[in-house]
């Protein structure tokens, strides 16, 4: 949210920027340059869905990260 809030957002700076306006973080294009990068991209943004019902539960995050790991032989 660079540019969009302050360096030390309040709630209400926050609410006003996600909720109100929609808004969602800017990401490089440098992302879409890179298998895994662009997964993860993918992947966050089924996160940020503007209806909360629509977004990944934390359980498909999860095997979605897992699946991730295992498929580009990721060491954590």
């Amino acid at each position: 949210y660079y540019g969009m809030v302050p360096s030390d957002p309040s709630y209400e700076d926050m609410l006003e920027v996600v909720c109100v306006k929609g808004l969602r973080p800017t990401v490089s294009n440098r992302w879409n340059s890179d298998e895994c990068l662009r997964a993860m991209l993918k992947l966050m943004s089924e996160c940020w869905a503007h209806n909360p019902a629509s977004r990944l539960t934390i359980l498909r995050v999860k095997k979605t990260l897992a699946k991730m790991v295992e498929s580009q032989d990721i060491k954590i």
